[in-house]
């Protein structure tokens, strides 16, 4: 079950250190078995109501386009992927009165069955919460709210409000409330400012001024364009267009990562209050944005960077300092790949979430640390339509090129033991290759066995960002979180890498090798 519906996220997000105290020995992997087998039971069961009434309609009613729509909501789903389904808006309205009766019929037996499908679910998503398997409840919630789009419970908990006849986050519907609108190009904008923008007028100083004159200012960076969405803060000196877009590219990457991620931003504590509507005041629970600063050109980024690390911030394309929680990239003209962005911005994720006290995976299990953020370079968007895990990206495809033409296989075990310090001594083409397996690890603990193990990765990296620093400095194992040796989960890697893309030539394609770079 991998699918998971659109929403802002808002609520899944408790004030910093609210949740994230707990300790060592959390639910694993290994009794959500379970709960996964009676969420098969149930769609077996739904999907068999669906192939029944497509039946009737082809054969009784006559209605072969109609069931064909309906074999389609009952097609397997493609594990391969997370993907990321828009939720509709708008409120469920009532079947009209006049329909025709085939049609009455049809669209009444389809509600009453997809209906009865979202009670069976959120049953089970409520049992499993109870069991303290918040990401897997969270996944049943998400899919709640593709058959019962007015599910009352489920948007409480993915964030929703009712705002007239829509359904929206807390966040879009203040600023609904004192008449603004989200504009593609110059993101929110008071509603009646919307046609002097347009028209290149701009409002700077309390003044309306030219847009010619207000780029001519902020091009100094101490002057840049401010881009406030509901979970970034982006400054830049390129242009207010350009930082409109990497804002919107980033609250799509935030929506998937933070239901994708649920059980390490959330407790089932914080869960049940948000079931029981403690968390709809968006003043109450405010949310903390995501500072990014992006420079119109890479000269500028390295000498506004070059005396904030050691690190030789020339072969940098985007960098992130936990000390200041800031994000940094720059405009490559040569360029359109993000996947740098959203490396970064896994990194300011996960340790933006947790009041830290030190360095996370010093002594050891560092490489869960770079492998999550190389896993989320796959992330892409297709039409209204986000996903992550793509098999053929190129971080997947140079980690099963290593395995399968060179053998470079790291004991999962051995990788475990390694520390920041210890990546940092290992010579740069090995580390390369480290990089891309890191990716393709966590991709198989994500995907595999239709994410069983998902849940066990969640919590393992829970343990390493914990503020508490017995458990960051000795986290469970993942032999331990999920209750399979460790060699064996090399075995079944193994088998896994080796069927996860189709087989490729030996010749090495474009662009692997810096693909390979950390």
């Amino acid at each position: 079950m991998l699918v998971i519906s659109a929403v802002s996220g808002a609520a899944l997000l408790p004030e910093s250190g609210s949740s994230q105290t707990r300790t060592k020995g959390g639910k694993s992997a290994r009794d959500v078995s379970l709960f996964r087998k009676q969420y098969a039971d149930l769609r077996l069961k739904f999907t068999d109501s669906l192939l029944n009434l497509a039946r009737v309609c082809d054969e009784q009613k006559n209605l072969p386009d109609v069931a064909a729509q309906i074999r389609e909501l009952a097609a397997p789903i493609d594990e391969s992927e997370l993907r990321l389904i828009p939720l509709p808006r708008e409120v469920q309205q009532p079947l009209k009165a006049d329909l025709p009766v085939d049609e009455r019929f049809w669209r009444t037996q389809l509600r009453s069955r997809q209906q009865e499908f979202a009670k069976e679910l959120y049953a089970l998503s409520r049992k499993s919460l109870r069991a303290g398997h918040v990401s897997f409840s969270i996944d049943l919630v998400r899919e709640i709210l593709l058959h019962d789009s007015d599910h009352i419970d489920a948007r409480k908990i993915l964030g929703f409000v009712r705002n007239g006849e829509e359904w929206v986050s807390a966040f879009e519907k203040e600023k609904l409330k004192r008449k603004e609108v989200w504009t593609d190009q110059f993101g929110w904008l008071p509603r009646d400012s919307v046609d002097r923008y347009q028209r290149g007028e701009r409002f700077y100083n309390r003044r309306w001024i030219s847009a010619a004159s207000e780029a001519e200012i902020r091009h100094d960076f101490t002057n840049a364009w401010e881009v406030k969405t509901e979970h970034y803060l982006v400054k830049t000196n390129h242009s207010l267009e350009r930082g409109v877009e990497l804002a919107r590219k980033l609250e799509d990457f935030h929506g998937l990562f933070f239901q994708m991620m649920a059980g390490f931003f959330n407790s089932a504590a914080d869960v049940e209050q948000l079931i029981a509507g403690h968390n709809a005041n968006p003043r109450a629970n405010a949310v903390k944005q995501n500072v990014v600063h992006y420079y119109r050109s890479r000269d500028e980024y390295i000498a506004a960077l070059k005396t904030e690390t050691t690190q030789p911030i020339e072969i940098t394309r985007g960098i992130f300092f936990p000390r200041n929680m800031i994000a940094y990239f720059f405009y490559d003209p040569d360029s359109d790949d993000d996947s740098t962005l959203y490396h970064e911005a896994t990194h300011q994720l996960l340790s933006g979430s947790r009041p830290m006290t030190g360095e996370i995976g010093i002594k050891s299990d560092f490489w869960i640390i770079e492998g999550i953020a190389c896993y989320m370079e796959s992330f892409r968007r297709e039409g209204d339509r986000f996903s992550v895990g793509d098999p053929s990206h190129i971080r997947l495809r140079a980690a099963r090129m290593h395995y399968l033409e060179e053998g470079f296989f790291l004991p999962l075990r051995e990788l475990s033991r390694m520390g920041m310090i210890a990546f940092q001594g290992i010579e740069k083409a090995r580390l390369g290759k480290i990089y891309s397996q890191g990716a393709a690890l966590t991709h198989f603990f994500m995907h595999y066995g239709d994410g069983r193990y998902r849940e066990a990765l969640i919590e393992y990296l829970s343990q390493i960002y914990s503020p508490t620093k017995a458990v960051r400095e000795n986290p469970d194992s993942l032999e331990d979180l999920t209750g399979i040796a460790n060699e064996v989960l090399d075995r079944q890697y193994a088998e896994y890498i080796r069927k996860l893309a189709p087989p490729e030539s030996k010749r090495r394609e474009p662009g692997l090798p810096e693909a390979d770079g950390p």
